[in-house]
């Protein structure tokens, strides 16, 4: 059993953290001495190390208090936990860096702010990565939009900026003759990104042609938009009756 100074002196959190902790019901002593001190067992020791993991993830401590509520875990059950928490916030961090490269490169090629995106934005610091794909999930099982984060968060700096190029490149020409040599290599420019992207798998890129073709404005295919599918659509279609 541990006083309330040792527990302090081994954890590095401050006796009155610890005293604020038992007054809101987040962790309570297991017991007390016969004079009234406190008594913190090994399990309020793996208590408290939730809540400070759940904490250094940027929980409140309401949230925290109603996650910790939900069921009593062991230490491997706990550690797991917060293992998963941690891999979701890898995740959710690395899309975000992603999302704010995109919005860094839009300013780049456009010359100016693109105000809808960077409201996004500041919602995603709210969201779990799965959330960022949920417009979509009427179009792709769980199994194919964690296949679709995984593919975003491998996603280096300079793939994300010849993404973005290879898609400027076509707004910049929207309206050229979709029957061009030009309108061909700005259609294969971006192909040949996707490819990279999602490394060859093109039946989960003949997967995704439905949900892109019902794209909404958002971070998940930044910058593609309604109209970089019609162009795509116009080249393929022209260069097969071509054949």
């Amino acid at each position: 059993m541990y006083t309330i100074g040792k527990l302090s002196k081994n954890t590095g959190v401050t006796v009155r953290t610890l005293d604020y902790y038992d007054e809101i019901g987040l962790l309570n002593p297991s017991s007390k001495t016969e004079g009234g001190h406190r008594l913190y067992s090994e399990d309020d020791v793996m208590q408290l190390e939730r809540v400070l993991a759940l904490k250094y993830m940027g929980f409140s401590l309401d949230k925290i208090k109603e996650i910790l509520g939900t069921k009593a875990l062991n230490w491997q059950e706990s550690i797991q936990q917060q293992l998963d928490m941690v891999k979701r916030e890898q995740e959710r961090l690395k899309m975000l860096e992603q999302a704010l490269l995109g919005v860094s490169y839009s300013i780049e090629f456009e010359e100016e702010v693109n105000w809808p995106i960077i409201y996004r934005v500041i919602q995603f610091y709210h969201q779990d990565p799965e959330e960022v794909f949920q417009e979509y999930n009427h179009h792709l099982n769980m199994e194919e939009i964690q296949k679709l984060a995984d593919i975003n968060a491998k996603m280096t700096e300079e793939d994300i900026h010849k993404w973005m190029e290879a898609i400027y490149d076509i707004k910049r020409h929207i309206h050229i003759d979709p029957r061009s040599e030009q309108a061909l290599e700005l259609a294969q420019r971006w192909l040949n990104q996707a490819e990279k992207m999602f490394e060859g798998d093109e039946e989960f890129m003949e997967d995704l042609w439905e949900p892109l073709q019902d794209l909404q404005e958002g971070i998940a295919f930044y910058p593609m938009d309604k109209e970089v599918v019609g162009f795509l659509q116009r080249v393929s279609e022209a260069h097969k009756e071509a054949k």
